[in-house]
C-alpha cells in the first residue's frame, strides 16, 4: 500500500487538539504560581507562552498541509488565498497577543481599566476576524461538498459554527471549544485522504 505522505500532518493536528486545552491550563498555572508564591500580580512572559509559539506552529504547518492535499487530492485551489489569510491570521494574533502582554509587563503599573479595554478590543477584534475567514473558509467547502470526501465536509460544517460563534464576541467561548474538535477530524482528513478520494 503507498504510504500516505499526510500521516505526519494527521499526528501534528492531534498534537494540535491537545496543546491547545493544555496552553489554556498551563496559563493559568502560571499566573496562580506567579500571584500566588511571588507576588507578581503584572503580566509575565513564561512556559505557557512557549506552548501557545508551538501551537502556533503546528497551526501553521497544518493548514498549509490542508491545502496542499485540496491542490493535490481534488485539484481545488479555491480555498488556497482563504487558507493563507487564515495561516497570517494565525501569526497575527499569536505574537500581538504576546506583544501586548509584553508592553503590558514593560509599562507595569498601567490603568487596570485601560488595559482590560485594550484587551477586549484586541480578543473582539481577532474573533470577528476569524469568524469572517471560518465562514469564507465554510463556504467555499460547502459549494464543492460533493465532490469532496465525508471528513472534510464535517470540517466545513464546524468551521462554519465555529465562524458564527466566533464573529458574535459572545458566543466566541463555544468557538474555543470547537478548536480541538477541528483539529482531530483535519488529523483523520490526513489519515484517512486515500481512502476519502477512493470512495467519494
Amino acid at each position: 500500500m503507498e504510504q500516505n505522505k499526510y500521516a505526519i500532518a494527521g499526528w501534528m493536528a492531534i498534537v494540535q487538539a491537545v496543546l491547545f486545552p493544555l496552553s489554556f491550563i498551563a496559563n493559568i498555572v502560571e499566573e496562580g504560581i506567579a500571584k500566588g508564591v511571588f507576588d507578581i500580580h503584572r503580566p509575565i512572559v513564561g512556559p505557557a507562552d512557549l506552548l501557545s509559539l508551538i501551537f502556533m506552529g503546528i497551526s501553521i504547518y497544518t493548514l498549509l498541509r490542508f491545502r496542499a492535499l485540496l491542490n493535490e487530492r481534488y485539484q481545488n485551489h479555491d480555498l488556497d488565498l482563504l487558507i493563507m489569510f487564515a495561516v497570517w491570521w494565525v501569526v497575527i494574533f499569536h505574537l500581538a497577543g504576546m506583544g501586548l502582554g509584553i508592553l503590558a509587563m514593560i509599562f507595569w503599573p498601567i490603568d487596570e481599566v485601560i488595559f482590560l479595554i485594550a484587551y477586549i478590543g484586541f480578543m473582539a477584534t481577532a474573533m470577528v476576524t476569524c469568524g469572517i475567514i471560518d465562514i469564507l473558509i465554510a463556504v467555499k467547502l460547502m459549494k464543492i461538498k460533493e465532490s469532496v470526501g465525508e471528513y472534510i465536509r464535517v470540517f466545513g460544517y464546524i468551521t462554519l459554527v465555529a465562524g458564527i460563534c466566533e464573529i458574535t464576541v459572545f458566543l466566541a467561548p463555544l468557538a474555543l471549544i470547537l478548536v480541538p474538535v477541528t483539529a482531530i477530524v483535519l488529523a483523520l482528513i490526513f489519515f484517512r485522504d486515500k481512502y476519502e478520494v477512493e470512495f467519494v
